[in-house]
């Protein structure tokens, strides 16, 4: 239920209905008509989402982005990302008998994404599969859990300094006896070759192995001019190619295993959804009073149960609600913060039940308020006054007053941002005064 309350929060946007309107933001700025009361929100903890999807299912569309790759750091432990993905011949050269076999290479292209230490040599393993992914029958999805077999005997190993000018040219030589056999198919016109469906149930697919021991996690390009296998051949004159690459008509095969091990921080306890770790309860260095987190790749999001304050009499009307969590300074530099943070509605299990919404419908988001020359200022600020009226004034307000604050949940396999917050997460109440 929980995977598939996740999805349905993908998929649907609900909008919080009510007839509140909220006063402009001239009155805001005008100290004399507004009074801020600050709330502590004291039930905030961290979460780990135990699953979530990784692919697109049997959409028509594909990822436009994978990551691979493994980092470990102190804050949430190691994190390994394995892409899986099908490939079907899209051709090059044709390929008859003068021609001669070179080589056989496992190409991608770099996207720019990079988290973590790029110092050290990366090493990573390409596999063939033995089986095709085995889809959800409820929705035709794959999780990051999803674990597909693959034959024990890489297809070819690579090793490389993960800089900018190396991975643009991220080319890994495979076993020559899987070249020749696929050479052979195609010279021939072997009918595996030329029917994708026969060649996808021949070839089933490829997975990319991080080692565990390298240093960071790199996005790269899906796309069918992106990725490829690539039977390199020549004749008296001239270097050809003929490639095998991934499709759009295949593309629910695509997506990723994550996995996060926590073990040597406070969030090794989270080994179900339902359980929470109080931001009180985690003693970390640099962190003052405790912390919280959101990551995206290990699941980690940000649950808060809201105070419900007075709504105000008829002289004192609350016109703006906002939630302002501020990052820690000095956390971890080689992970990002997270461009944008979501706002979802749950509940005591810590689903996440869907998207919370403003009044015209459009998602509840945060982003990052900078103060020059002032980093210790910086925060993220959420603004919920319509759906903070809302809630305060119903009746059982205090059952579904449950929200989990996350990097997007449609973003949680595509990147490694993070959010770490080391200062109680505030609630700010703005009251108009009326005369």
């Amino acid at each position: 239920m929980r995977n598939f309350l996740f999805i349905f929060c993908l998929i649907f946007c609900w909008a919080c209905n009510n007839d509140v309107t909220s006063i402009g933001q001239d009155l805001i700025n005008d100290e004399s008509y507004v009074e801020l009361v600050q709330y502590n929100i004291e039930n905030s903890a961290t979460i780990k989402i135990d699953s979530f999807p990784t692919s697109t299912g049997k959409t028509g569309s594909s990822l436009t982005n994978l990551i691979v790759g493994a980092f470990h750091d102190p804050i949430t432990g190691l994190t390994t990302a394995q892409p899986y993905f099908s490939l079907v011949p899209t051709g090059g050269s044709t390929i008859n008998i003068i021609h001669n076999l070179d080589s056989i290479t496992f190409n991608l292209q770099y996207n720019g994404q990079i988290w973590g230490d790029t110092n050290q040599v990366q090493t990573f393993r390409l596999y063939q599969l033995s089986r095709l992914p085995i889809l959800d029958p409820l929705n035709d999805l794959l999780y990051n859990t999803t674990h597909t077999p693959y034959n024990p005997t890489p297809l070819g190993t690579y090793q490389i300094l993960a800089k900018t000018q190396n991975l643009n040219k991220f080319c890994m030589r495979l076993d020559d006896e899987v070249g020749k056999e696929l050479f052979e198919k195609v010279k021939f016109g072997n009918e595996i070759v030329t029917n994708a469906h026969y060649f996808v149930q021949y070839f089933k697919g490829i997975t990319l192995v991080p080692d565990e021991n390298n240093s960071c996690i790199f996005g790269f390009s899906s796309a069918t001019d992106s990725v490829s296998i690539q039977l390199h051949f020549h004749d008296a004159e001239n270097q050809l190619s003929y490639k095998f690459t991934p499709s759009v008509a295949y593309s629910e095969y695509t997506y990723e295993n994550i996995h996060n091990d926590a073990a040597g921080t406070p969030y090794d306890v989270l080994t179900e959804q339902t359980q929470s770790l109080s931001f009180y309860n985690v003693k970390v260095p640099n962190a003052r009073y405790g912390q919280v987190v959101t990551q995206g790749l290990s699941g980690y999001a940000i649950k808060m149960r809201l105070p419900i304050a007075p709504a105000g009499d008829k002289y004192k009307t609350i016109v703006k609600a906002e939630i302002v969590l501020r990052p820690q300074q000095g956390s971890y530099n080689e992970i990002k913060l997270s461009e944008v943070l979501y706002l979802y509605q749950s509940n005591s299990q810590n689903d996440l039940v869907s998207t919370i919404n403003k009044a015209d419908g459009s998602v509840i988001t945060g982003s990052l308020v900078r103060e020059e020359n002032k980093p210790e200022e910086e925060r993220y600020v959420i603004n919920i006054t319509d759906y903070y009226n809302s809630l305060c004034q119903d009746a059982n307000a205090d059952g579904k007053n449950y929200v989990i604050v996350s990097v997007p949940a449609d973003l949680m396999s595509s990147n490694f941002n993070r959010l770490t917050v080391d200062r109680i997460p505030v609630l700010n109440i703005y009251y108009a005064r009326y005369e």
